[in-house]
């Protein structure tokens, strides 16, 4: 790929009648609502590996869609021109995204404190196993200095 196709293809589209620029956001925020809507049934079924394969589609969209909203921003009055139905349309495509978005946060939080927490009882098994217990004490409560190697050896002239 050229350098001018690579900054032609990511540069965002040029001006668009209210209405055309209005509907693709709209479509791009029922696709991306879409692909959050199968992450989280991934996250729900604790199939976390399969939500990778979605990556790429999910991060195009995500730009794209992204590119759209600082562009609304950036002229709202593209908004204002359009129908009541296509603003509607938007409305709702929107809401339905931000709900998923929520949603998706909640799930990927949980598996992300349900991986740390076996990361750490991992380690914590592991720090256990390579300590010996010293005494009759129970295996968690007395645990034995570790020996260094190299032990300091006290003399006594008198021996």
């Amino acid at each position: 790929m050229t350098p001018h196709n690579a900054s032609s293809q990511n540069a965002p589209k040029q001006w668009q009648p209210p209405v055309t620029f209005l509907t693709d956001m709209a479509a791009l925020a029922v696709a991306l609502d879409g692909i959050i809507t199968k992450e989280n049934a991934l996250a729900r079924d604790n199939r976390l590996a399969e939500i990778a394969a979605m990556a790429a589609e999910k991060t195009q969209l995500a730009v794209d869609y992204d590119r759209h909203v600082r562009a609304l921003k950036a002229d709202p009055s593209r908004l204002h021109a359009a129908s009541d139905s296509v603003q509607a349309n938007l409305k709702s495509a929107i809401s339905s995204l931000e709900g998923k978005l929520a949603e998706n946060v909640r799930y990927i939080s949980a598996a992300k404190e349900i991986s740390e927490g076996i990361v750490e009882a991992a380690a914590r098994a592991a720090s256990e196993a390579r300590a010996p217990t010293i005494g009759y004490a129970p295996k968690t409560t007395a645990k034995a200095r570790p020996i260094s190697p190299a032990a300091t050896i006290a003399l006594d002239k008198r021996v």
